[in-house]
């Protein structure tokens, strides 16, 4: 009578077991319909964060690279005016004084025909090319200056050819010194010389 009643509570045991597992199998079920819908309705969402993210994106892309073209547009310009040289850095009289300073340092040079003269010479007319050569580039447009830095190199050029005369001037003056005091030590020997005889 035990063992009856052991079996029917392992049975009632046994049924109960199979049918609440039978329940959640059909609950999983249904829920696992819940979880794929939930999941579908978010991929959809997701889409349409992607899409939108796109079009975004691709139109933010369209602004930079329409930025970038301004951009380069910008700098274009800027730097082909920095080639552009301002007429009123021409007619500036700089200039001119430069160059007629140029044919003076000629001139206050062209008798220096010794050795070391020469020498002295070819140092100064070499730093007076270079100087000419600058003003060409300031003028011509070849360097990218500014206007600013234009007239500023202008002024430079101005001060270092009035150097350049102010040197060669002093220079000549320096040897007609010295050719006055040969010529006198000269006429003070030929002097001596003629009183020597004399007596």
């Amino acid at each position: 009578m035990t063992f009856i009643k052991i079996s029917i509570a392992l049975m009632l045991l046994s049924c109960s077991a199979s049918a609440q597992t039978f329940a959640e199998w059909f609950s999983q079920k249904k829920t696992q319909r819940k979880y794929l819908l939930a999941q579908i309705a978010a991929l959809n969402t997701y889409s349409n964060y992607l899409r939108t993210g796109y079009q975004v994106a691709k139109g933010g892309l369209g602004s930079i690279t329409a930025y970038v073209g301004d951009e380069l547009k910008l700098h274009t310009v800027y730097y082909d005016r920095l080639k552009n040289v301002d007429p009123a850095l021409k007619a500036n009289p700089k200039v001119k004084e430069i160059m007629v300073r140029q044919i003076d340092i000629n001139r206050q040079t062209s008798e220096w025909k010794t050795d070391y003269l020469v020498t002295v010479k070819a140092a100064l007319l070499k730093d007076c090319n270079e100087q000419l050569d600058q003003l060409g580039a300031v003028l011509s447009g070849k360097t990218q200056m500014s206007d600013a830095e234009r007239f500023e190199q202008l002024n430079v050029i101005h001060t270092a050819m009035l150097s350049n005369l102010q040197f060669a001037r002093n220079f000549n003056t320096t040897l007609k010194k010295l050719d006055i005091q040969k010529l006198k030590e000269i006429i003070d020997i030929n002097t001596l010389k003629g009183l020597y005889e004399n007596h």
